[in-house]
């Protein structure tokens, strides 16, 4: 049986449906819990019959708010921000919009590419990192600057808050000459001034030239209180990650396999090349969620750990009178993001945010 300890909550409770249940398959090979995932045993799954509740968030379209692709949510006690293409946008919890947060620019206090984007929970504050200035910026409700880091050796594109400050994770691809291409992850611990208190082991992943970056970057699971768990879409490099297993950092920042899974067709095309990849992997007390892809389809898999069953749908989940079907994401909260409805002819509306509560 896998340590207690290790299996902490990492971000919500999940409850399931039971009518869209189905078994799962797990074992445990050498102390590490297999998980099976059936390919071609799909349902179909309601947002409504999987989560506790949701809360659904229409957000305002003014001169200023349009909205096109959202990049990430950060939701706070008091406001919600949108990070897109023109900056971060704020709005109430009533999808009422109420200012642009900084600036696009490259001086002081402002922002190019915001790559992560959290609430510090301490403060309420909005922290971002920037991938191409390579710095991280903090800023208070009111849109007033509050920290901006220095420089990073590399891009930063990931950031979590911990008890004493953040973790933020950069990426950097080098041409090694006995390896090829390698992709380095370093993992800066720093408080919330931006000062760096220590760093990790750097995770690194051999690439090939025609890599896609989306099977790249690894998909760190982490809250407040853990910083523990990784999932890494593409390995191995020097035995140090493996395919489709879930990590769990330990003390001495050594990745400890926490669980596998092993898809019932694992097929091949003509070249011998795996068609099966996992994108990510979300957990929480009651589900692992994993997004995966094959034949050019997206699938998500949800794998209830208390009951040992499972689900499985195509292209997502379905929300009451919407069409199509749409996929949770997460950053310190769980969301789906669906297209708005216009109320006026030939107007492109702002998307809706949905707020999930999985329960407990």
């Amino acid at each position: 049986m896998i340590n207690r300890k290790v299996m902490v909550i990492v971000f919500f409770a999940l409850g399931l449906f039971n009518a869209c249940q189905d078994k799962g398959g797990t074992e445990q090979t050498d102390g590490l819990q297999t998980i099976r995932i059936e390919h071609y045993n799909q349902t179909e799954v309601f947002l409504k019959d999987i989560a506790a509740n949701y809360t659904s968030i229409p957000l305002e379209i003014t001169e200023e708010s349009l909205i096109g692709y959202i990049d990430n949510i950060a939701v706070s006690e008091n406001f919600i921000y949108i990070n897109h293409a023109n900056g971060i946008l704020q709005f109430d919890h009533s999808g009422k919009y109420i200012k642009k947060i900084g600036e696009n620019g490259e001086a002081p206090g402002n922002y190019r590419q915001v790559r992560s984007m959290i609430v510090d929970p301490t403060d309420q504050s909005i922290v971002v990192t920037d991938y191409v200035l390579r710095k991280s910026l903090k800023f208070n409700e009111n849109g007033d600057l509050l920290a901006e880091s220095e420089s990073l050796p590399s891009p930063p594109i990931y950031i979590s808050p911990t008890p004493d400050g953040y973790v933020i994770i950069t990426d950097d691809i080098i041409q090694d000459e006995t390896s090829g291409l390698v992709s380095i992850n370093n993992i800066f611990h720093q408080d919330r001034g931006f000062v760096t208190l220590d760093s990790l082991k750097p995770l690194m992943t051999k690439l090939s030239r025609g890599a896609n970056t989306i099977w790249r970057h690894p998909s760190f699971i982490t809250r407040p209180d853990s910083i523990n768990y990784f999932f890494f879409p593409l390995g191995p490099f020097r035995e140090q990650v493996e395919r489709d297993t879930l990590f769990k950092l330990n003390e001495n920042g050594d990745f400890i396999p926490l669980l596998k899974f092993e898809f019932s067709e694992n097929i091949v095309n003509e070249e011998g090349k795996r068609v099966f990849f996992i994108e990510r992997i979300e957990v929480n007390q009651m589900y692992y969620l994993v997004t995966y892809y094959f034949e050019g389809n997206t699938y998500l898999f949800g794998y209830n750990r208390k009951k040992e069953s499972s689900w499985l749908v195509k292209d997502g989940v379905k929300v009451n009178n919407l069409e199509g079907h749409y996929l949770p994401k997460s950053n310190g909260v769980s969301y789906l993001i669906t297209d708005g409805v216009s109320e006026t002819k030939g107007e492109e509306p702002n998307p809706i945010i949905h707020l999930i509560d999985w329960g407990k």
